[in-house]
C-alpha cells in the first residue's frame, strides 16, 4: 500500500501540469476573442454615431 501512496502524487503531476497549459491556452485563445470583439463593438459604435449624425444634419 505505501507505493501505490508514493505513487499517486506524481500520477497527479502531469494532470497538473495538462491543466495549466490549457488554462494558459485557453487564456490566449479568449483573449484574443476579447479583443476582436471590442474592436467589432468599436467598430459598429463609430457607425452608430455616423448614423445618428448623418439625421441630425438631415433631420
Amino acid at each position: 500500500m505505501e507505493n501505490n501512496q508514493q505513487k499517486q502524487p506524481k500520477q497527479h503531476k502531469p494532470n497538473s501540469e495538462y491543466m495549466v497549459n490549457y488554462l494558459v491556452d485557453e487564456n490566449a485563445r479568449l483573449t484574443k476573442e476579447n479583443a476582436m470583439l471590442k474592436a467589432i463593438i468599436q467598430e459598429q459604435n463609430e457607425q452608430f454615431q455616423e448614423m445618428n449624425e448623418s439625421k441630425e444634419v438631415n433631420g
